[in-house]
């Protein structure tokens, strides 16, 4: 499934990945070019995803080839290594010193926290980033996938996911996750640490989405007008608007 990443910027700009080969930068009319970024130092791997960070100020780009985050700030004008040493892993501490495996979807909460699935080590976590120090301090934690991949609800820290391919924050904070492997929507309630499945999973029966369709690899999860729709190998379906 490809789809052509942009987000909003500060003064009405708008950054795209196009392709995810490369950055640009246009102006508020979404069609005139400011500029394009040097995107060199990826040496061709593709963006899976682009966030604008409020806290740091800056685009922060998930290249799963990579397993590296990489980061774009105005001031620079420069795509630099940000997170991750290359190699794949889930290890979690200092941005720098972290190791993540194919982070394909990377989202910004209301809090600040950049939260991220990185779909060849089945877990969802996110990035802690601290205001009060200088360069952010940022931290890797990992809520979901500590113990490996499959299919378990409950305490977050015992929850498991299997090669997730997309999240969303929604209103009230909480997290939705396409669950591809399992066939299955999942939620976290980062307040109370559960887990819970939304719709389908392993053992779902049809009836659990409208219009009886039995979800297959979800890989996106959208959140529009207090709705939550989710795209499948089967096409694209509204959820109920009660889980939103």
């Amino acid at each position: 499934m490809v789809m052509e990443l942009s987000i909003g910027l500060p003064d009405g700009l708008l950054m795209s990945a196009g392709d995810g080969t490369e950055l640009t930068l246009y102006e508020a009319d979404h069609t005139t070019v400011r500029r394009r970024i040097n995107c060199s130092v990826l040496e061709g791997a593709r963006i899976a995803d682009i966030v604008w960070s409020h806290k740091l100020s800056a685009v922060i780009a998930a290249v799963p080839d990579k397993n590296q985050l990489f980061r774009w700030d105005p001031y620079t004008d420069a795509l630099q290594e940000y997170g991750g040493t290359g190699e794949p892993g889930r290890r979690d501490g200092k941005i720098a010193q972290a190791k993540f495996a194919a982070t394909v979807s990377i989202t910004e909460a209301g809090d600040g926290k950049l939260w991220l699935v990185d779909k060849d080590s089945s877990a969802l976590r996110y990035i802690a980033i601290d205001t009060d120090r200088p360069d952010g301090d940022p931290h890797v934690v990992t809520v979901i996938g500590r113990h490996g991949a499959g299919y378990q609800d409950g305490p977050a820290a015992d929850a498991k996911l299997a090669r997730p391919e997309d999240l969303q924050i929604l209103y009230d904070g909480s997290v939705v996750v396409a669950d591809t492997g399992n066939d299955a929507i999942r939620h976290l309630d980062p307040s109370a640490g559960e887990v819970f499945t939304i719709y389908g999973g392993p053992d779902q029966d049809g009836d659990d989405l409208d219009e009886d369709v039995v979800l297959q690899a979800p890989a996106r999860v959208t959140v529009a007008d207090s709705h939550l729709w989710v795209e499948d190998a089967n096409g694209r379906h509204l959820l109920e608007p009660r889980y939103v």
